[in-house]
């Protein structure tokens, strides 16, 4: 009865707030609501939700984020799911199953960053401690004791001799002498001093520094004279300065200030010596502000560390230089301006040219994230030109070093196909939009260009960037197909890419950029050549590539004779019955899968007509050889890995070579219709016109046998052997994909269908027209031996305009199509001599 009345109370809650009626202004209506909802709560068929089932749902989204890339928000789930699970309840599977069904595309909708959403609008983050806190909780500002001055001045007092009584008697203060030492009012900071006991040694040096505090004298003229400092002096300011330390000789530019001279050295000799450690100074501390300026890319603040590295070892060695000065091992060690600057001279230069670097970054108005690579590798190759050998090899470290950096993005790419979410830097990124499985490899993953056009990525690097890329791409699509399993069992070791692999010893001769490209090339084959061998493997074998290929040289290029000419001989004879319908998608398809299905799969193949040509009347289909053919459609849907890697167009280019096919077999066709025994009684009545028939009829068929002889025989049968060798031959899907292209354009060119022979085409196929002219007239007595003169005449003028176009379109080209054209030529020509001399 409790659970009765609680349904009840909870039923009325629920009607009051859906239908804004209440037992108070519409009780009836209100009442009848009311018991509907409680009898189809308390009559309902429903089960409570399955949580096997709730909880499988929730599993797969956890995969599926993971297969997505999404792997924060998955890891997100799994904590919150067993987080739920520590704490079980009977309505959690009703509840998670409501949030499953409300979801939309949480794969590509959710977003991590939302989550800081659920936290609650009153929850504030703890406040950290501070010492103006605790001040103004306790009031110290208060007390007016804080600030006295304790004085600790019982000199003849320690620890050991403060008695019991003393230390625990806390009414009794302190009492202090003031006459301690003699001096009043206690010890002060002066009574602290220490008095040196060399006195003279102290004045030395005292009046060694006074040349700081100095103030320049005045010739009789009023002129400022300069103020003399010793050798020794101006070395200590040099090294001070190189160091990036305060100075009072250079100002916090390096720059000297006039006022001071070396004591011994005139002042055009000071000056030169001097600007020389200046010019040092300022190309270091170049150095010094990059090294201390914020950066906010991995990639800069790395080559920050390594500068700073670099400026440590530096500092380190003028350091030792300063050690040896100041506390000399032999007597003999002389401190000189010119010593100092031939000691630091193999130091300084390495560095120069790592300022150089930096100082041509900045005059750069957008130099991007990875410039400076750019110009290290420039720069050491420069280098070692240049004979500076420590130089070259100090930058070319400096490189290493900082592209090992740069270089992880792109191991992540190549080793598990992920990419860094929001990483403007690599050069391959992601698509935005969404694409169906057939375009994974082509467009779903781009090279990042910039507004010029320019790829976004180091120059030394352009010849790898395919590999880079189809590396990760390679692994995308195993993992698309289910097989990265597959590459546990090839992995290679990678090669190393630091210093000593790059630049080994003994190849120092060897140019900077060879040594690089041949290590980084080893390097990318290691990563690369394993998942390309294995993604063609699989492509080739179990995505039925191979078996793609046959099924469209059997279609398209009619290779295999009786399946062509079972389907040819059902469509003409629907053409030749003039049936309206002799179009229909239906039929043809049921004829195209009965002739082909031995060889093809059936269920993907279809035949249809373009609706352009089906509104043609049935007689010009019947009697015009471009009027429907070449709108006769065959489709052959291939698996989305076939159409990912076979270009778009290919489609095009295979249905032109079949309708050529189709238009040659129409003309044979007719032709072979009628036949010599079948008109031998009536021919001797009219032997004349009946012997120009049959020689125009001889005619066509052998022009249209030799055409076809020259398409099977010279064109396709070598180039589809050609192709499975270049396949077998392929590393890549790239590869793949090229040999292909190649291989269609050849069948293209060769076939006579490229553009250059639009009007040789074309007149082969006036030269069909004429075969089914001859026959569709043969019926007519009046005038038909005009039609067969007509006939003959046309198809000399033809053959003559085909041979010599072919022949001249040879002598004005150089592709290697050439050669198949006028070996053509050779044929057309060779077989009308041939003829022309039979009749005669």
């Amino acid at each position: 009865m409790a659970f009765a009345a609680q349904l009840a109370a909870l039923t009325e809650d629920l009607v009051q707030s859906v239908t804004q009626s209440s037992p108070e202004n519409q009780s009836a209506r209100f009442k009848r609501l009311r018991d509907d909802a409680l009898r189809n709560l308390k009559s309902h068929s429903f089960l409570r939700t399955n949580q096997f089932e709730v909880a499988n749902s929730l599993n797969g989204l956890e995969e599926r984020f993971r297969v997505n890339h999404r792997d924060g928000l998955a890891d997100a789930l799994r904590q919150r799911l067993d987080a739920l699970d520590a704490a079980p309840s009977k309505w959690h599977p009703e509840i998670l199953s409501l949030l499953l069904e409300l979801s939309d595309q949480p794969t590509f909708k959710s977003r991590l960053a939302d989550l800081e959403a659920l936290r609650p609008s009153g929850q504030l983050t703890a406040e950290s401690l501070r010492w103006e806190t605790i001040a103004r909780e306790d009031g110290w500002a208060d007390d007016p004791a804080l600030w006295k001055t304790n004085r600790y001045d019982r000199g003849d007092s320690s620890d050991d001799e403060l008695s019991l009584e003393d230390s625990t008697d806390e009414s009794e203060p302190t009492s202090v002498s003031d006459s301690d030492d003699g001096v009043p009012g206690g010890r002060t900071a002066e009574n602290l001093i220490i008095k040196p006991d060399d006195v003279e040694l102290f004045n030395s040096i005292r009046a060694a520094q006074e040349w700081r505090v100095a103030k320049p004298s005045t010739d009789p003229g009023g002129h400022a004279r300069k103020i003399p400092v010793s050798e020794l002096q101006i070395v200590r300011e040099v090294l001070f300065m190189l160091q990036g330390l305060d100075t009072t000789i250079f100002d916090s530019r390096c720059t000297p200030l006039p006022a001071f001279q070396t004591s011994h050295l005139v002042w055009d000799t000071h000056r030169a010596v001097i600007n020389t450690f200046s010019e040092s100074g300022r190309q270091l501390r170049i150095l010094r502000i990059f090294v201390q300026s914020p950066r906010d890319t991995s990639n800069l603040q790395a080559f920050q560390d390594i500068v700073a590295k670099r400026l440590l070892d530096f500092d380190r060695n003028l350091s030792a230089v300063h050690a040896r000065l100041a506390s000399p091992s032999d007597e003999a060690v002389v401190a000189t301006l010119i010593s100092l600057k031939s000691e630091l001279a193999p130091w300084l230069e390495p560095l120069y040219a790592l300022s150089n670097i930096l100082v041509r970054i900045d005059q750069e108005p957008d130099p991007g994230a990875f410039r400076y690579l750019e110009l290290l590798f420039d720069e050491a190759t420069m280098m070692q030109l240049s004979g500076k050998t420590e130089t070259y090899r100090f930058l070319a470290r400096i490189f290493v070093e900082c592209f090992n950096v740069y270089l992880r993005p792109v191991r992540l790419w190549m080793d598990e196909g992920r990419l860094l979410p929001g990483d403007k830097i690599f050069f391959v990124y992601e698509t935005a939009r969404e694409i169906t499985l057939s375009e994974t490899w082509r467009r779903r993953f781009k090279l990042r260009v910039t507004q010029d056009g320019r790829l976004h990525a180091p120059s030394f690097l352009h010849p790898a960037v395919g590999k880079i890329i189809n590396a990760g791409k390679n692994l995308v699509v195993l993992a698309r197909l289910g097989q990265s399993a597959n590459l546990s069992r090839t992995s290679t070791v990678e090669p190393p890419l630091d210093y000593d692999a790059i630049c080994p010893p003994g190849l120092d001769l060897a140019p900077f950029p060879d040594l690089f490209a041949s290590a980084f090339d080893r390097w990318i084959q290691s990563k690369y050549r394993a998942t390309s061998t294995t993604l063609k493997d699989v492509l080739m074998g179990k995505c039925g590539l191979s078996t793609a290929l046959t099924a469209l040289e059997h279609l398209y290029f009619m290779s295999d004779g009786h399946a062509a000419s079972t389907f040819c001989e059902e469509l003409f004879d629907r053409m030749d019955s003039l049936k309206p319908r002799w179009h229909d998608r239906y039929a043809l398809t049921a004829s195209g899968q009965g002739a082909f299905g031995h060889l093809v799969d059936a269920e993907r193949l279809s035949v249809s007509v373009d609706e352009d040509a089906q509104g043609v009347s049935v007689v010009e289909a019947r009697d015009l050889i471009r009027s429907a053919l070449p709108r006769i459609r065959i489709t052959y849907r291939l698996p989305w890995s076939a159409q990912m890697v076979l270009s778009p167009g290919c489609n095009e280019h295979y249905q032109s070579v079949f309708s050529l096919l189709l238009q040659f077999k129409r003309a044979t066709h007719i032709l072979h219709k009628s036949k010599i025994l079948h008109n031998y009684w009536t021919d001797h009545e009219n032997w004349g016109e009946r012997a120009l028939y049959y020689s125009c009829r001889n005619k066509l068929l052998w022009f249209c046998t030799t055409i076809q002889t020259y398409l099977s025989s010279l064109v396709l049968t070598p180039n589809v052997l050609r192709l499975r060798r270049a396949l077998d031959e392929a590393q890549d899907v790239d590869g793949i994909t090229d040999v292909h292209d190649k291989f269609v354009k050849q069948v293209v060119g060769e076939a006579c269908l490229g553009s250059r022979l639009t009007p040789i085409r074309e007149c082969m196929l006036d030269v069909l027209d004429l075969a089914i002219k001859l026959e569709r007239r043969k019926d007519e007595e009046d005038g038909y031996v005009d039609v067969l003169k007509g006939v003959e005449a046309d198809f000399e003028k033809h053959l003559r305009f085909i041979c010599g176009g072919l022949r001249s379109v040879v002598r004005a080209s150089s592709d290697v199509q050439a050669a198949k054209w006028d070996t053509l030529a050779e044929m057309l020509q060779t077989g009308a001599s041939s003829g022309m001399n039979m009749m005669t």
